[in-house]
């Protein structure tokens, strides 16, 4: 009789912990493939996934490793771009539950937001919109929405100014597809369309055509960049402005947005 009070509150104590134990495993077992999927998750989460590749690495070609593999297999649920996106995980992939796996939506389409389509605010929303439904949680976009529209409002000031001046600004390669559509940018060139694409005569002729016609404002940088060749091709007087397409210096998503659009804006017009 004097054991049962105590006994209860042992029961009580022990489904306690069981739930919250349970509640941890739950959020910590959603493994987000990229660094930006990371930052995503932590926004419906509230606390942060190791990815589950390395932050500076692109999700175009990434080599698996067999601890890797594990915890793919041990993951609740897989948060991933998709196999024409990350093709290194494509097969993988097959092997893995549907119910234990998200791909974020890329606009209805295979190249719906481009290449790199988490650089768009909009395909992160709608991303954050899909794992807040699949894990039955909500997320008030109020916020996020009035940033965004912030934002937009600077870069359309901005843009507009480096036209009147006729001016633009060329990119490294094609990494910034996604932010460019949704912010209604375009740049004037680019040197490469693809991480591993070499710059053909024909571009590069474009570029010194640019470059003399007094056009180029700067030319955005970022972790593929050979410096060496827009030395050669532009010379070592033109501004050159780092952007981090790969989110790896940001904890935030707005932040990493944010970034983008401090780094198009540092691309003031030229004399």
């Amino acid at each position: 009789m004097f054991f049962r009070p105590r006994a209860v509150s042992l029961v009580v104590t022990l489904l306690v912990f069981l739930f919250a134990t349970a509640t941890t495993s739950a959020a910590t077992s959603v493994l987000p493939s990229t660094h930006v999927l990371a930052l995503l998750t932590a926004q419906v989460l509230g606390t942060s996934s190791q990815p589950l590749m390395p932050a500076n690495v692109s999700p175009h070609d990434f080599n698996l490793k067999p601890s890797h593999i594990r915890r793919l297999h041990s993951a609740q649920l897989v948060v991933w771009l998709g196999p024409e996106l990350e093709p290194y995980l494509a097969k993988i992939m097959e092997q893995i539950p549907q119910q234990k796996q998200l791909i974020i939506s890329n606009g209805g389409s295979g190249t719906g937001y481009g290449l790199h389509p988490w650089t768009s605010p909009a395909y992160l929303l709608q991303g954050i919109n899909q794992l807040s439904q699949r894990l039955g949680t909500k997320w008030d976009d109020t916020l996020w929405l009035e940033k965004t529209e912030q934002l937009q409002a600077q870069l359309s000031q901005h843009g507009q100014s480096l036209i009147k001046n006729g001016q633009g600004y060329l990119v490294y390669h094609d990494g910034l597809d996604g932010f460019e559509a949704f912010f209604g940018l375009s740049h004037l060139e680019s040197f490469t369309g693809a991480d591993d694409q070499a710059p053909g005569a024909k571009r590069l002729a474009s570029i010194v055509q640019l470059a003399e016609d007094g056009k180029v404002a700067c030319i955005l940088v970022d972790h593929e960049v050979k410096h060496r060749l827009i030395d050669a091709v532009l010379g070592p007087e033109v501004k050159r402005i780092p952007i981090d397409i790969l989110a790896a210096n940001s904890n935030d998503l707005a932040d990493y947005i944010r970034a983008l659009q401090k780094a198009v804006l540092a691309c003031h017009l030229t004399a």
